[in-house]
């Protein structure tokens, strides 16, 4: 819970940052790709979260690594995080700034899960049925997951409409069980 707060607050102050400077789009791909490099290669992680580590070690690492690759804001705001003792949430950061770029270009990410894999036409109408009920763009992620049965789950936002196998055959075992037999 408290990584999540810390994560929002964080995630809020660079996105204003990119607001201000009108550098949304290239704060988001930069912070994209070093999200990118940082889950693949924990080393990096590893050391900057070191508390054997001197923090100008840090800085002068990052400096030397990101000056000419990242931007000027997000090279401070990870100057910031380092200086702070918050760099262990970069990744947590990293997701919360993009739900805030896809918010501010209007867009939802809906999950759909289904037990089989489905066709484009399919993710293409549900896509259209979705935009109509949220009058919102929609971005598909879809996921496969054999547990479920049968039929789709989707997740839009914080509301989950359930239509799998797997949840009716739990509200059928919940009425058998309510019912009271004589």
């Amino acid at each position: 819970m408290r990584e999540t707060r810390v994560a929002h607050r964080y995630a809020h102050a660079l996105f204003n940052v990119a607001i201000a400077r009108d550098l949304v789009d290239i704060i988001a791909s930069e912070l994209f790709q070093l999200r990118s490099f940082i889950e693949k290669d924990k080393r990096l992680v590893g050391f900057l979260e070191a508390p054997q580590v001197l923090t100008e070690h840090k800085v002068e690492l990052i400096k030397t690594l990101f000056t000419t690759r990242i931007s000027q804001p997000l090279l401070s705001f990870l100057l910031l995080l380092i200086e702070k003792g918050r760099i262990e949430y970069l990744s947590e950061i990293a997701v919360e700034f993009e739900k805030l770029v896809e918010g501010h270009r209007g867009i939802i990410r809906a999950r759909v899960t289904t037990a089989v894999p489905v066709t484009d036409d399919f993710k293409n109408r549900l896509k259209i049925r979705l935009e109509e009920l949220s009058r919102q763009k929609i971005e598909l992620v879809h996921k496969i997951d054999r547990n479920i049965i049968g039929g789709i789950i989707v997740q839009l936002n914080y509301k989950i409409i359930d239509h799998s196998i797997r949840h009716r055959i739990a509200l059928l075992r919940h009425d058998l069980m309510a019912i009271k037999v004589y």
